[in-house]
């Protein structure tokens, strides 16, 4: 082979192992930051219990709605027994 050769060879050597290096740097950070995340069967099950936590919460609002009315309710009804027992 000629020098003009061996002088390719070791340029396209050179550029081989910068560009591996920069892969490995590439992975390297891509592993970082894929590790940030939750992988996505975690993230059904946390989703799903949010999910129905909010459900109970929403159904305990509709309850506590519904007594108060009928709290309020039962009052009314006693203050009208009252003025038609002293009437």
């Amino acid at each position: 082979m000629e020098q003009k050769d061996y002088e390719r060879i070791a340029t396209l050597e050179t550029q081989l192992a910068a560009l591996s290096k920069s892969l490995e740097r590439i992975e390297n950070k891509l592993d970082q930051w894929t590790a940030n995340f939750l992988p996505r069967n975690e993230a059904e099950l946390r989703f799903g219990q949010i999910e129905e936590r909010l459900d109970k919460q929403e159904k305990n609002k509709r309850e506590n709605i519904s007594l108060l009315i009928s709290a309020i309710a039962l009052g009314i009804t006693f203050i009208f027994n009252l003025l038609n027992y002293f009437k």
